[in-house]
Order: C-alpha cells, then structure tokens, then sequence
C-alpha cells in the first residue's frame, strides 16, 4: 500500500563515489524504499540519522510540495560563489530579502510566501510519519537555499547560541532541482579527527564542557587551518542525489562540503535527548566523551 504521506518516483538510487582508501571509515547509508511504509519509524532508520552519518532517502517524493514551482525558479548565482544565509520563515514574513537579493515584485513575493505555507505543512506530515519517535520535536521550520554553488569548503556547521548540545539538531534536505543531481562530499567525523590529530595540533587544549568553541575549534585547526585541509587533504565519499532525494546529515559531527548544488529545501528540529533512541549520541555528550 502507497503511504499518504510519501509517493513514489523514479526507481533511480542515489549514487555514492567513496574514497580508495577511507572506504567504510566514512558511513553513508542510503534507503531505496517502494512506499513510506518500510521505512517509517524503524530503529534502522533512527540508528543510521543518530550515528551523525549521512542517510539518504531515494525515490520518494513528499506531497504538498510544488516541485514544479520551485524548479521553475530561475537560477541565482551570486558573484565569486558566494555563499548567502538560507531564507528562514522569518525573512519570508519580513519580505526584504526576497525583494532586495531576487528583485522580486510584490505578486512574486506573495506566491512564494504561499508555497512555502504549503511546503511548511507538507514538512511536518512528512517529518510526523517518517519520524514518530520524535513527534515532540521542538523548532520546526522550513528554510530556502536557492542559490548555486559550486564546491564551497568542507566544514562542519557551527552550533549556535540557541543550542546547548543537550538537544540533537536534525536537518532533513531535499533536491528541488528537477533537471540536475546535486553533489555533497563527506568526509572524517570530528572523533576520528580528533584522534588523529590530538597531539598535532594539541587538541587537548580544546575545553570539551564547551560544544560550541570545541566545533568551531575543531574546524579551524583540523580543516580551516594554514595549510588548505578545506580542499584536497581529507577523504572525501561523494554523494550524488537525484532530483527529488532526501537526506539527513549530523552537519555539525560530520564534516561535509557542497560540490554542486542549486535548489535545496531543508526542514529543521530539535529533538530532545530523552526522545533519542541512543540519547548518549546527543552533540553535547558525544564531545565530552572522547
């Protein structure tokens, strides 16, 4: 039985090119299911999202979501592949980034503010079959990323101000790009670079109580660092995500970096310890573990 929830498209699976020599040190786990139904809440799925590793969800589309508006949206590149911050529930409300960053009129804004009611709702269905072992997520919102990029550096995302660690951040992305994959490059998770770099770059100074200076630290010595580890030093597995793919990334444990993409949608939570199925992986235990 097809769910209500997702529906069926083309049967292609999502690609995984992996590094000759990192092979299974870098974890991807990809789903290739008929119907929702064979993969919605099994602990399968919430290992694979928990271990911090990337998972993919190929074949399924989300009810509720103009693809075909999205797709139709022309392309945005900002000069010197410049990365710009997503579009958030409140910038459409606002409206002035939408008219000031895509000169958009009036009429545009307001059909794009309803798309994005509509994908809003169709976000949270989704989220509240796939993942009901976290119905009491926090935070829910849906976020825009319209614009192109083109292999921007490989980093782990910050954990901001209105985090603790104590709550387990899950991001789950979809391609809106109906004529174009779009390529993601994983590599190391912060426990095997803090391993192997523990006394080069004297990570035992870096205070583990603190999740968001040890991220941020971790990042500018064993990635950002003056010897250009962002591009070309790391292992790097290359994920190819068909139009229509979903995928769920620990972006701030896995370090990861954009090779190509123009269209994204993201759906966001907080999910709390308690509801985890392994709750010692939350971000804040992970790192003072190690």
């Amino acid at each position: 039985m097809t769910s209500t929830c997702l529906t069926p498209i083309n049967r292609s699976m999502a690609r995984l090119a992996k590094d000759s020599v990192a092979q299974d040190d870098i974890k991807v786990t990809i789903f290739n299911p008929t119907n929702i139904t064979e993969l919605a809440d099994s602990d399968e799925l919430y290992n694979a999202f928990e271990s911090g590793w990337p998972v993919v969800i190929s074949g399924l589309t989300i009810p509720g979501i103009d693809y075909d508006y999205y797709d139709k949206l022309p392309d945005w590149v900002i000069k010197d592949n410049k990365w710009i911050a997503p579009w958030y529930p409140s910038d459409v409300r606002k409206r002035d980034r939408l008219r000031n960053e895509r000169d958009w009129s009036e009429e545009q804004i307001d059909e794009f503010a309803q798309k994005h009611r509509e994908s809003n709702t169709a976000w949270n269905n989704f989220f509240a079959e796939l993942m009901p072992r976290y119905a009491n997520a926090t935070g829910k919102s849906v976020s825009h990323r319209y614009n192109m990029l083109v292999e921007n550096n490989l980093h782990f995302d910050e954990l901001d101000g209105e985090h603790t660690g104590q709550e387990q951040q899950i991001r789950v992305l979809t391609n809106m790009d109906k004529q174009r994959c779009r390529i993601t490059a994983v590599g190391p998770n912060i426990e095997q670079l803090y391993n192997t770099y523990y006394d080069e770059f004297k990570l035992w100074e870096l205070d583990k109580e603190d999740p968001h200076t040890f991220i941020t630290e971790m990042r500018n010595r064993c990635v950002w660092n003056d010897r250009n580890w962002s591009h070309f030093h790391h292992p790097l597995h290359y994920i190819t995500c068909d139009p229509g793919d979903i995928w769920l990334l620990n972006a701030q444990w896995v370090s990861h970096q954009i090779v190509f993409g123009a269209k994204l949608q993201v759906f966001e939570a907080d999910i709390q310890k308690e509801q985890m199925l392994n709750p010692e992986l939350v971000m804040a235990e992970r790192i003072k573990n190690l």
